[in-house]
């Protein structure tokens, strides 16, 4: 047996057997390795770590197990046959996913302290996430949230950024949520994460599934091949885990039809375990009446939108899941509020309803964009940020396709603030200014970008937010719109 825990300066003497952890392993020069560290990048490796070398969109890490090596790596994991330099070797046929199984045992397996659910979908899982969060803390449990907008443990109270996409990123924060005594983590899973089989290892008690639509190409190549990597969420589902699905979507009921443990079905559109009806539904907000096992209960939220509802429908189908009372389901999504850059109102006492939204993907501002089109009487006025407005649309049709909702649609650089803006910048600005003087009542204004400084976090409205995280295009908005009531605004705050 070969032990790397021995090798290096303050490496911990216990460690991880690989031949436990990697039941399809193959050793090469030993019969085992034990470590208690792993890198799965060569710049990351230190002096007695397990190198993985992975195939990753950045490149074949087998080909960097000469660096690995003169770094300090003890042992390589890798899928074939390659030269270590006499370092022992280990054979595996997924290195992401020994990657990540090790990860999460080199931190001492945490998620199974933890009853976790994994949301996971093209869009909706942030919001999910917090909604389901705020459930399950209305029921008294001790929650832990790990999602794109931030991390918070048992006794935290702002989101900390972390890089989940890496799998040691992950297990770390999982052994964090245990340590600090959370009973349930709300895991959101990005597509990426999937591919690289971060939850490895992990069983989790509920898998949500938001949306499947045609995204990620760039990431994935294909739609079938990113409906395979979805499919994955799947795998981490323990014998009697359950699927929450989004059953308006037609490839998720397709997926669901894959599982062949307990589901629970979430649809506006038909018929479902958790449903609801629309009472009221303006630019203001709804309530809804939510319906499950016979039972109904209303709830009432701020953000107007039918994605809203479904994620809410989502949240409260994890909530009853782990037996929370509906009425009190309902409490706790009234309670998360808003999520911020997730439709977030920004009322400065002005005629029109003005909302900043940070949708990641073509497909989820779709779908904001046709609610508020439904609910709009009069203009739907589109400001996206430049580099957003990119991302979403690298063939520069951004606008184009946007006229399918609305009457006008501005995209601004992100120069528009500085002190020596071009004139491009400058004539960005006027033509906002110009937006927003002529936005009235009956208007409504979207802002595609992050939310501006002061913004908050879920479940904590005290909070001022980070303002060097605030996005230049909807501080811009909110402080023409300060600027332009100010003394409307100034007796709404007081």
């Amino acid at each position: 047996m070969f032990d790397a825990t021995t090798m290096g300066s303050g490496v911990p003497a216990a460690g991880v057997s690989l031949a436990k952890v990697l039941p399809k392993a193959r050793f090469v020069g030993c019969d085992d390795i034990v470590a208690v560290r792993c890198a799965g990048a060569a710049d990351r490796c230190r002096p007695g770590d397990v190198f993985v070398a992975r195939l990753t969109v950045d490149g074949d890490g087998h080909e960097d197990i000469d660096r690995a090596v003169a770094r300090g790596a003890a042992a390589v994991v890798a899928e074939r046959m390659v030269p270590t330099h006499g370092v022992p070797l280990c054979i595996v046929p997924d290195t992401a996913w020994a990657f990540a199984r090790l990860a999460h045992a080199c931190a001492g397996d945490p998620a199974r302290a933890l009853k976790v659910v994994a949301v996971a979908g093209t869009s909706g899982k942030t919001t999910t996430a917090w909604l389901a969060a705020s459930v399950l803390a209305e029921a008294g449990l001790r929650v832990g949230v790990l999602s794109g907008l931030g991390c918070l443990d048992a006794e935290s109270t702002v989101p900390e950024p972390a890089d989940l996409d890496r799998p040691e990123v992950l297990a770390a924060w999982l052994r964090r949520l245990a340590v600090s005594g959370c009973t349930h983590a709300v895991v959101e899973v990005s597509s990426r994460m999937l591919a690289d089989r971060a939850l490895a290892g992990i069983t989790c008690g509920t898998v949500v599934a938001t949306s499947l639509a045609t995204a990620h190409l760039e990431a994935h190549g294909t739609q079938a091949a990113y409906e395979e990597i979805t499919g994955r969420m799947l795998d981490s589902l323990g014998p009697d885990g359950c699927l929450v699905f989004n059953a308006d979507d037609a490839r998720l009921r397709r997926l669901a039809r894959r599982h062949a443990g307990p589901s629970m079905a979430v649809a506006l559109r038909r018929s479902a375990d958790v449903t609801a009806v629309p009472v009221e539904r303006s630019l203001h907000g709804q309530t809804v009446l939510v319906m499950a096992a016979g039972h109904t209960a209303a709830v009432t939220v701020v953000a107007p939108t039918a994605s809203f509802v479904r994620d809410s429908l989502l949240a409260a189908a994890i909530g009853l899941r782990n037996r929370v009372p509906l009425e009190r389901v309902c409490r706790g999504i009234e309670a998360a509020g808003g999520v911020p850059g997730r439709l977030e109102r920004i009322d400065r006492g002005q005629d029109a309803a003005v909302f900043v939204d940070h949708a990641p993907t073509g497909h989820a501002l779709a779908a904001t964009l046709s609610s508020l089109r439904r609910l709009t009487p009069g203009r739907l006025l589109l400001v996206a940020e430049e580099p957003v407005a990119a991302a979403i649309d690298p063939a520069a049709r951004f606008a184009i396709r946007a006229a399918r909702w609305c009457d006008e649609t501005l995209v601004v650089p992100t120069t528009v603030l500085d002190d020596h803006a071009d004139g491009v910048a400058v004539a960005a600005y006027a033509r906002l200014d110009r937006l927003l003087s002529h936005a009235g009542a009956g208007d409504c204004v979207l802002v595609l970008g992050r939310p501006p400084a002061g913004g908050g976090m879920p479940g904590d409205p005290d909070d001022p937010g980070d303002p060097a995280a605030a996005g230049v295009l909807a501080t811009l908005v909110d402080g023409w719109l300060q600027v332009a009531h100010p003394s409307t605004w100034g007796r709404r705050a007081a």
